[in-house]
């Protein structure tokens, strides 16, 4: 999130609405997820325990990320670090009026931060970077095995439309796919390591089938080295 991304959201809202902003949600610690938070103060801004922490412990790095695309760096240099400062464990709901969002944490996935946004009467799941359409996942802080155990929970969520972090609203369907590529990424890598296979060796065979069409197939070499630090038992 950018001030210039910060300001279309914000348009997009008073497109829809003149009322208040309520609250301002973060799914997860990553920039593209909170560096847009100061931009909607005096809202409430509300997160996983875990989403403050890394992002007061790892806020430097998380910049540097960004910070690596020169055309990103004159918005990156307005950013604030902006903290959640309404915060929950396991389970939190927010209630609109007559309209239940429950923020619900199932463990450490993509970060040790994720949380989905439910609307139960809805039938509507933000999934945050859970689950992303049309691109293979960012892995800065995934843990893959993890994460599929998150997964398989996720899809218990009764949802018939799903906003993922990246990529266009989808269904089901498209969770069903996210999920599966998840799954092939982790068995290819897996295969390698099992074989004693260098990283690079690893990168080289991992075959993702019929999603080698998706974007993203650049990040197959971080998969692959968060997923041996996975499989090590390096990372937590």
């Amino acid at each position: 999130m950018t001030p210039s991304l910060a300001t279309k959201l914000y348009s997009a809202v008073r497109n829809v609405t003149s009322a208040p902003i309520r609250f301002m949600v973060n799914t997860h610690f990553h920039g593209d997820h909170v560096f847009g938070n100061q931009y909607f103060l005096p809202a409430p801004i509300v997160a996983h325990e875990n989403c403050r922490t890394e992002l007061i412990e790892k806020f430097d790095a998380n910049m540097q990320r960004y910070y690596a695309r020169e055309a990103l760096r004159p918005e990156l240099d307005q950013i604030k670090m902006t903290l959640p400062d309404v915060t929950f464990q396991d389970r939190m709901s927010l209630r609109l009026g007559d309209r239940e969002i429950q923020l619900i944490f199932l463990g450490r996935a993509h970060s040790n931060s994720d949380i989905l946004l439910y609307l139960p009467d809805e039938k509507l799941l933000y999934a945050g970077d859970l689950a992303v359409n049309g691109t293979l996942p960012a892995f800065p802080d995934g843990h893959i095995t993890k994460w599929l155990t998150v997964l398989d929970k996720v899809a218990e969520v009764d949802a018939e439309t799903i906003v993922p972090g990246h990529g266009p609203v989808g269904d089901k369907n498209d969770f069903d796919s996210a999920q599966e590529l998840l799954a092939l990424l982790n068995d290819e890598i897996r295969r390698g390591y099992d074989a004693g296979l260098s990283e690079e060796d690893t990168v080289k065979q991992v075959n993702v089938g019929r999603f080698s069409n998706l974007a993203g197939q650049d990040r197959v070499g971080l998969i692959t080295h968060m997923a041996y630090r996975a499989f090590s038992g390096e990372l937590e």
